[in-house]
């Protein structure tokens, strides 16, 4: 999905009467907007959907980083996703230094964990406690209890991995020039 902000819109007509509806793309939109053409020049119908610009940086990081995380997934795993988003969330977690320990539970609770904590990782370690054998996870804690700064600072190591892998797109444009990197 390519996003960017106009800041003019022009109404004409071609010689068929056919509506024409343009927009003026600033320095800073141009690139994504040049992305967004080539992306899609070829393609014969497109959906676009219109509505007036409204900064919501902070609630819109999470989507951001979420999207900034399955182009990563889907990118290192290819079409075998073997690389989970939520392993790239943890991944990116422990490169940005964001706290974790350590906890061991029965393998079967391993669902419920999940709905605790969004960044978990099964180590693969058993260990044998009183005569059960239970699992090691990794826990991390997870960007929800992020600040503003914060959530910008992971979003800014996300799109710099992006960046090593060689991953770009539109998107992922608009959201490096949002964020200045």
């Amino acid at each position: 999905m390519s996003k960017f902000v106009a800041e003019k819109t022009y109404r004409m007509s071609d010689e068929n009467d056919n509506l024409i509806i343009s927009y003026v793309v600033n320095k800073q939109d141009k690139t994504t907007a040049l992305l967004a053409f080539e992306e899609t020049k070829k393609t014969e119908r497109l959906e676009i959907e219109v509505k007036p610009y409204k900064s919501k940086r902070s609630l819109e990081q999470n989507r951001m980083l979420w999207a900034l995380l399955e182009k990563m997934a889907k990118a290192v795993s290819g079409v075998n996703t073997t690389i989970t988003r939520e392993e790239c969330y943890c991944i990116m977690l422990e490169e940005a230094g964001v706290k974790y320990d350590y906890l061991l539970a029965l393998p079967e609770t391993e669902k419920e964990l999940r709905k605790s904590f969004r960044a978990l990782r099964n180590m693969g370690i058993q260990r044998e406690v009183n005569g059960k054998t239970l699992t090691m996870y990794q826990y991390f804690i997870g960007s929800s209890k992020f600040n503003t700064k914060e959530m910008t600072e992971l979003i800014e190591a996300v799109l710099d991995k992006l960046v090593e892998l060689g991953i770009y797109d539109s998107e992922i444009e608009l959201i490096r020039r949002e964020y200045g990197v």
